[in-house]
């Protein structure tokens, strides 16, 4: 993968106001982008990840246990351009609303607790050439069951562990024109911003398959410290 730099004045939105709930009693002391994966907190991955295309502007949207990332970054990233919003207990859309407040233009958005070597080259240049107003990076679906298909009579005739399926999920990896303001403005939840730009035709898919990285749960961290590993590769090239 190239990491030819991007345009140094794009502005990185992180989200990083959830409270983690499922991976309590991690939680209880820091919050779900602060959670270590082999010494080293998420947030510290992915921040590095953006500084390697030469990103160095960063909007963090905050809200639970907001003081420990204030203190975190107090700490670490000097170099950067980093301001933190605080939207106090809101929700994903208040946040965002808040956040977007301090970005003129275009910006990419991305998840504070989902890592993944996206091609961010390959993402502008997507959006770019669809002229459209969001670009929302995706990863396929795999299955957390056993599938199996029947025939008729009810017999058995296939049967695949976990296999991967014909769907895509959203990993966050945004990239927003400056003019989905207005409609982000005007939605009432994230859910419904979504759901208004896909019926106005405003949005694409661009489709990723290499590394992700997700810590909701206690066993996707446990799953997380067996992977982070090609992460750091891809980090030290």
């Amino acid at each position: 993968m190239s990491f030819k730099k991007i345009d140094p004045n794009l502005k990185v939105l992180i989200l990083c106001g959830g409270k983690g709930e499922r991976l309590k009693p991690l939680t209880h002391k820091v919050p779900k982008p602060l959670i270590q994966i082999k010494g080293k907190p998420m947030l510290n991955y992915l921040i590095s990840y953006f500084e390697t295309y030469g990103l160095k502007k960063f909007v963090v949207a905050v809200g639970y246990k907001s003081e420990e990332i204030a203190g975190y970054f107090k700490k670490n990233h000097s170099n950067l351009d980093i301001r933190i919003v605080d939207s106090g207990d809101a929700d994903i859309q208040k946040r965002i609303q808040d956040a977007i407040q301090h970005i003129p233009g275009d910006f990419i958005m991305c998840y504070g607790d989902t890592l993944a070597n996206v091609d961010l080259h390959g993402l502008i240049a997507f959006h770019k050439r669809h002229k459209r107003k969001v670009s929302i990076t995706l990863y396929p679906l795999q299955s957390q069951f056993g599938i199996l298909d029947l025939d008729g009579s009810g017999k058995v005739v296939s049967f695949e562990e976990k296999p991967t399926l014909d769907k895509w999920i959203n990993i966050g990896y945004f990239y927003f024109s400056g003019k989905s303001r207005d409609d982000i403005a005007q939605s009432r939840s994230f859910v419904n911003f979504l759901q208004r730009t896909v019926k106005k035709n405003e949005m694409f898919g661009f489709k990723h398959t290499g590394l992700h990285i997700t810590v909701n749960t206690i066993t996707e961290l446990q799953e997380a410290e067996k992977s982070i590993t090609k992460f750091d590769e891809i980090l030290r090239r």
